[in-house]
């Protein structure tokens, strides 16, 4: 009795390990919102959004399901990742400045 309980634990477990896993890989972009409503966003939502918090010179490229949005503001270029199905920023994890 004692080895199906233990079985049955170790079952358990494995099985709330393996959904968690699963529910991080089938929600990527769950960063924090760029445009507000967890929708699809457009290249030219992600475009104005930039331009009305004081970005110049904005250039988008889609990568797959991203946009990557580059501009300037204040004399300074940033660059961000959006996901396009959330409209959440995605990671950005290009190590360009060490």
């Amino acid at each position: 009795m004692k080895r199906r309980l233990l079985i049955g634990a170790i079952g358990g477990i494995l099985l709330i390990g393996a959904t968690g896993v699963f529910v991080a890989i089938a929600e990527p972009g769950k960063g924090p919102a760029f445009i507000a409503g967890d929708q699809a966003v457009t290249e030219d939502q992600v475009r104005q959004k930039w331009q009305s918090e004081g970005y110049s010179n904005v250039q988008i490229v889609r990568h797959g399901r991203y946009f990557e949005a580059m501009g300037s503001k204040d004399g300074q270029t940033s660059k961000i990742t959006v996901d396009s199905k959330t409209g959440r920023l995605g990671d950005d994890d290009d190590d360009d400045d060490d």
